[in-house]
């Protein structure tokens, strides 16, 4: 049996479930006197690609350097294949799975040098963020007992995938860095998330006029909302200045967008 055939055997029972490599390469020597050192989980992996590797076979989700999710074979699979080569800090992109489809990209993407390169991440890779995203928020409320408004950046990032989501866009790399999180038919978008019910959000003066629309999402009801998506003038008109900030009343912004898609209908 070749490593791959003794992984599977071992593993069959363990779908879903977290391994480690210690664990594997002892088990597979106890059972099969497999070679530790021959045993690299990292090569059987649908996210991680390996330098000189077929990356034909699957079955790991890679969590960290010694830890796995073993799937198993032909897994309807989405989400972005990495590779770190020796030597280069950071990780490149070179492809991605679409619902088990393997896709691999014409030339790896560097993010950390190329941000743009986030235009390339697809809406099906947005769409398994926001899914994971609104997992991981449920059991930080209904299992940690944490509230909404403790939850500020994780909410805040849901918004910005909802709003890449909404409008076919792309993601900013450097959040909040230039005023905008989203990028759409050419339009910059600054995505504003709250989980309050009432109150105002806080537009920073300063990056006003690095971005041309606004998007505004509430979290309630254990739901996320659109309140506001237009352009940004609207907004201005009715907010206050306090120091370096717009201040805009939520009750406000929803009465803006009613008036707006009233208008539009």
């Amino acid at each position: 049996m070749t490593i791959y055939e003794q992984i599977k055997e071992l593993l069959a029972d363990k779908v879903n479930q977290i391994v480690t490599t210690a664990q594997v390469k002892e088990e597979l020597q106890r059972k099969f006197n497999t070679n530790p050192g021959s045993v690299i989980l990292s090569d059987y992996c649908y996210n991680r690609y390996n330098k000189g590797i077929l990356f034909q076979k699957h079955l790991f989700q890679y969590i960290t350097k010694s830890t796995y999710k073993y799937i198993g074979e032909n897994f309807a699979y989405t989400g972005l294949i990495f590779h770190k080569p020796q030597k280069q800090n950071g990780e490149l992109i070179v492809g991605e799975w679409r619902n088990g489809v393997k896709v691999l990209y014409d030339k790896p993407i560097n993010i950390n040098t190329t941000p743009e390169s986030l235009n390339i991440i697809s809406t099906s890779q947005i769409v398994k963020l926001y899914e994971d995203y609104n997992e991981i928020l449920k059991y930080e409320m209904s299992l940690l007992g944490c509230k909404p408004t403790e939850l500020r950046h994780l909410i805040g990032r849901i918004g910005e995938f909802l709003c890449a989501i909404v409008t076919m866009g792309s993601l900013s790399k450097q959040t909040n860095q230039h005023g905008f999180d989203v990028i759409s038919n050419g339009k910059k978008i600054s995505v504003k998330t709250t989980a309050q019910s009432t109150g105002f959000i806080t537009l920073n003066q300063n990056t006003f006029n690095a971005f041309d629309e606004i998007f505004v999402v509430q979290y309630s009801n254990e739901d996320f909302n659109t309140i506001y998506y237009g352009p940004k003038e609207p907004i201005q008109n009715i907010a206050r200045k306090y120091e370096n900030k717009y201040e805009v009343d939520i009750n406000r912004i929803k009465a803006v967008y009613q008036e707006i898609s009233k208008k539009n209908f």
